[in-house]
C-alpha cells in the first residue's frame, strides 16, 4: 500500500513540476502595452537602467549567456557509438563466431575457416560504422558549437543616460539595447523604436 502511495506522489510531483515549467515558457512580453512593460521591468526608455540596478540584476538573474551543456568525453562518445544499439548485437554475432572457430581447431584437424572469416567480417563492419557514427556525431557537435558565434561580443546599451558599449553578457533584463544596420542581436529583446528595419534569418534557415 506504501509502495503504491509513493509511486502516486513520484508522478504527481512529476506533473506539478511540468506544470510549473509550463508556467515559466508562459510569457507575454512581447503582447503587453510598451507602457506596461516598462513599468513590469522598472525601466526608463529615455535614460535606461542605473549602472548600479544594472549590477544588481545580473547578480540576480546571472549573466547574458548560454549555460554550457555538461562535456562528455570524447572517449566516451566513442565507446557509445562503438558498443552501443545494435553494435552490441554485432560484437555478440562476432565473439559467438570466434568461438566456434576456437571449438572446431580442437575438435577437428582441419577446421573450415567460414566462422574465421564470418567474424572478421562482422568486426570490421562494427568498427568501421561505429568511426562513421562517432564522425556524424562530432560534426553536429561543432555545428552546434558555431551557433555560440552568432551572439555578438559586445552591445551598445543605454545606463544612466548614456550609450555605453557593453559584453553581451553584461546585459540584464530592462537594458534598453541600440541595434545597428548589420548588428546580430545580443538577447531577447522587444523592438520599441524601428526605422527600416529589416532581419536576416538566413543563418537558421539555410
Amino acid at each position: 500500500m506504501s509502495d503504491s502511495k509513493k509511486k502516486g506522489n513520484k508522478k504527481q510531483q512529476k506533473k506539478d513540476n511540468l506544470d510549473d515549467l509550463k508556467q515559466e515558457l508562459d510569457l507575454d512580453d512581447h503582447k503587453i502595452p510598451i507602457e506596461e512593460l516598462y513599468q513590469r521591468l522598472q525601466t526608463n526608455p529615455d535614460t535606461g537602467l542605473s549602472m548600479g540596478e544594472a549590477k544588481r540584476r545580473i547578480e540576480r538573474d546571472g549573466p547574458n549567456s548560454l549555460t554550457p551543456p555538461k562535456q562528455i568525453p570524447e572517449w566516451v562518445k566513442f565507446c557509445k557509438n562503438l558498443f552501443g544499439g545494435f553494435s552490441l548485437l554485432l560484437w555478440v554475432g562476432a565473439i559467438l563466431c570466434f568461438i566456434a572457430y576456437s571449438i572446431e581447431m580442437v575438435s577437428e584437424e582441419e577446421p573450415a575457416n567460414d566462422n574465421l572469416y564470418l567474424g572478421i567480417v562482422l568486426t570490421a563492419v562494427v568498427v568501421v560504422t561505429g568511426i562513421f557514427s562517432y564522425y556524424q556525431e562530432s560534426k553536429s557537435s561543432r555545428i552546434m558549437e558555431s551557433f555560440k558565434n552568432m551572439v555578438p561580443q559586445y552591445a551598445i546599451v543605454l545606463r544612466d543616460g548614456e550609450k555605453q558599449n557593453l559584453q553581451a553578457e553584461d546585459i540584464c533584463v530592462g537594458d534598453i539595447v541600440e541595434v545597428k544596420f548589420g548588428d546580430r542581436i545580443p538577447a531577447d529583446i522587444r523592438i520599441i523604436e524601428a526605422r527600416g528595419f529589416k532581419v536576416d534569418n538566413s543563418s537558421l534557415t539555410g
